[in-house]
């Protein structure tokens, strides 16, 4: 029977990635406002507090057949479940697990994933730290010590015999190197260094901590439904659509609805992906999303402001780290230019009411950093950064949390997506549909490196899109000559927004 689900679950998921097309964006509609509602009343099957959602999906964004494919993919989930009972572990070779998961039909839609260098020898947390979707995690404390703080994940329901995955990492600093190495873990485990018997068991540990955080609560909590969702909200409300900032936002706002209602009902139910391949029950699932929505705080993902409030910046070699500057850089320019040509002082900011309305709305739904970011009264520089944050978060930082973990959650002897009590490994539907759930996230999508020229007002901005995309292809042809890296984010990789 195990062998019947996998078979068919494998052949819906690749046949939904084969279908999947990069949508061409038009230019803004009117339509009527979008509410903002609790989450329960979109979902009821999901009980999560705290979060507000769309009412209803614009009718320029509407997604019938996807849709409808979701939402037979979760019922298919519940009735017919990818999931068995009582199977043995993945292979203990993480490479051939992955070729039994990862078979020939999905390797000709998408390239098998890479081994981090990180990962080859014994995991190098002080590495990973520094360099991999997790780089945004390292913390200076005092002495300058740093550290990954993951203890947040605690004291959620988990499976059974799956122990929590929560963990505090200690590196010391190499100043020598301008490196830190990993000291000491606390976990479920108890205090762990290395050279002890159970240091391996620890680092995998505190790895499925740090991926559990970034795949529930960085990237689905707090992209897509705190952040992503209203954000497009604000945009279409406020915003009319022949406003310069409207336009601007296009390309990165725009179908943020229709795609969140299609990825909840497939991740966030019952029997969706979260549940199956994370640690928590659902009930423990939906407790975590509530306890750490109001965490969220837009300055965090700015890779320049959170590196100061992180206290890394100037301290470490840190590659993650000027790679995502490089991309934050060349959005920032793009902003800059392009606000230029409509607010020429601070005081047309104040001059304008559909800005200020859209200004409102984003700091009343959004937990932080909306009025730190932009000021209050907003001034020119501090529109700069909040936009700059927007774009980067729904281009660059929603890659490195999404498609970004396919080098790493993969590796199933290093990086579990669960940690289980009794030291068994992974059990092979668990793998299995972690690796399908990855798979999916890697569908075609409208690229970053577009020409949004279309969507302008005028002759004007109609330049300023068309030397973004220019500055991006030249950004692109710098790293073309560099060495490649499987953290590295490039502006080829980038989708304009955070659609599925």
């Amino acid at each position: 029977m195990w062998r019947i689900r996998r078979a068919l679950w494998d052949a819906l998921l690749t046949f939904k990635f084969r279908q999947a097309k990069p949508m061409v964006i038009p230019a803004p509609a009117d339509d009527r406002p979008i509410i903002a509602v609790p989450f329960t009343a979109q979902f009821p099957r999901i009980p999560v507090a705290g979060v507000v959602v769309a009412d209803h999906v614009p009718r320029d964004e509407a997604q019938t057949l996807a849709l409808w494919f979701c939402r037979f993919q979760a019922w298919l989930g519940r009735v017919f479940s990818p999931m068995g009972h009582g199977l043995p572990g993945v292979d203990p070779d993480a490479r051939l697990a992955l070729v039994a998961a990862y078979g020939s039909a999905k390797r000709r839609c998408y390239p098998a994933p890479r081994r981090p260098e990180e990962f080859d020898k014994g995991v190098d947390l002080g590495a990973v730290a520094v360099a991999s979707p997790y780089a945004a995690y390292l913390e200076r404390g005092a002495a300058d010590t740093f550290s990954w703080d993951l203890s947040s994940l605690d004291g959620f329901e988990c499976h059974a015999g799956v122990r929590p995955p929560a963990a505090q990492v200690e590196f010391a600093l190499d100043e020598s190197a301008e490196a830190v190495r990993a000291v000491r873990i606390d976990s479920d485990l108890g205090v762990s260094r290395p050279g002890d018997a159970d240091w391996d068991a620890a680092t995998r540990l505190a790895l499925c901590a740090v991926t559990t955080h970034l795949s529930l609560v960085r990237h689905f909590n707090w992209l897509h439904l705190v952040a992503g969702g209203p954000l497009a909200i604000a945009t279409r409300n406020r915003l009319p659509v022949s406003h310069p900032l409207r336009r601007f936002l296009q390309p990165h706002t725009f179908a943020t609805e229709s795609s969140n209602l299609m990825v909840t009902v497939v991740q966030m139910d019952a029997a969706g992906d979260f549940t199956d391949v994370f640690s928590y029950t659902h009930q423990g699932m939906c407790r975590l999303f509530e306890a750490t929505s109001n965490d969220f705080d837009l300055r965090a993902i700015h890779p320049r402001h959170d590196a100061e409030r992180r206290g890394v910046a100037g301290r470490l070699r840190a590659p993650a780290l000027a790679n995502r500057l490089s991309l934050a850089t060349v959005i920032e320019d793009h902003v800059r230019r392009y606000l230029g040509i409509y607010y020429d002082s601070d005081d047309l900011l104040g001059e304008d009411p559909h800005l200020a309305r859209w200004l409102d709305d984003l700091a009343r739904y959004i937990p932080g950093g909306v009025r730190e970011l932009a000021g209050d009264p907003p001034t020119r520089q501090g529109l700069v950064d909040l936009l700059t944050t927007i774009v980067y978060l729904v281009t660059v930082e929603h890659e490195i949390v999404g498609s970004g973990v396919w080098n790493y959650q993969m590796w199933s002897d290093v990086q579990p997506t669960r940690v289980y009590g009794d030291g068994r490994r992974l059990p092979v539907d668990v793998y299995q549909r972690a690796v399908n759930a990855n798979f999916n996230l890697n569908v075609r999508r409208t690229p970053l490196m577009s020409d949004f020229s279309p969507l302008a007002l005028d002759a004007n901005g109609a330049a300023a899109f068309r030397q973004f995309l220019e500055d991006l292809r030249k950004l692109q042809a710098e790293l073309d000559a560099e060495p490649g890296a499987c953290w590295r984010m490039e502006p080829r990789m980038l989708k304009a927004n955070i659609n599925a």
